[in-house]
């Protein structure tokens, strides 16, 4: 068993090819601690089921964008209205040269695909960081969280504010801000799950971020989605 705010819920989880696999989770939102939606925002349900999918990304686009495709599928076959997928869910660089190199605009057709795959499958999508072109600054790339809803429409993107840079131990040295500009804004959004904060890996460190997102912007369920290196994954895991 686990919970969602407070609810049993229970979990289910499918093993899929290529070491990826979705969780379904199920959870009743208590209604003293649903905010009223604004006027045209979406009304949440009482009950939703959404899918939490797991995999490792490469640079290889299309076998990303095809084990994408099979976890929404199987999220729909669960009876999911949305599915999670982690940061850097499209393409994950060998160097960040290559991350930049591979940048685009949300208007651009890898997005664009994305897109069309949550429309088709009837699917809201939460992309957990896809690298977004930066118009004001081309050496760099924005780490963008983007939620997509059922008809593959963009409804929130939130900019990564707080970038990562660490040297560990004997292990690699990683500096995102040598290129990625960090967003300005924190984000809230409506969703079938419930109001969703929206934040990126290590977002996770600045708990006033959190406090903001719950308590001023009325944020029910916290996203923090992450793809970790080997090295740093360890102690994030066994330090947080």
């Amino acid at each position: 068993m686990t919970t969602l705010l407070g609810t049993p819920a229970k979990l289910f989880q499918r093993h899929l090819p290529s070491l990826k696999q979705v969780r379904c989770l199920s959870g009743k939102v208590p209604h003293s601690t649903m905010p009223s939606p604004a006027e045209g925002s979406l009304h949440q349900p009482q009950r939703s089921k959404v899918a939490v999918g797991q995999m490792t990304s490469t640079s290889n686009r299309e076998a990303n964008y095809m084990i994408c495709q099979q976890l929404a599928q199987a999220a729909v076959a669960e009876g999911c209205s949305m599915l999670f997928l982690p940061e850097c869910f499209s393409f994950i660089g060998r160097s960040p040269a290559e991350s930049v190199a591979a940048a685009s605009s949300l208007e651009g057709p890898i997005m664009q695909r994305y897109l069309k795959l949550a429309q088709s499958n009837r699917l809201w999508l939460s992309l957990g960081g896809f690298q977004e072109h930066c118009s004001t600054d081309p050496q760099r790339l924005q780490n963008c969280h983007v939620i997509v809803d059922d008809t593959g429409q963009i409804v929130s993107t939130y900019r990564k504010v707080h970038l990562f840079d660490v040297e560990v131990f004997d292990g690699p040295v990683l500096k995102e801000t040598s290129f990625t500009a960090p967003g300005k804004q924190l984000v809230t959004c409506d969703s079938p799950a419930g109001k969703l904060g929206v934040t990126v890996c290590y977002d996770l460190r600045f708990p006033e971020m959190y406090q903001l997102l719950a308590w001023q912007m009325g944020a029910q369920i916290m996203l923090v989605p992450s793809a970790f290196t080997v090295a740093t994954g360890m102690y994030k895991f066994c330090s947080v």
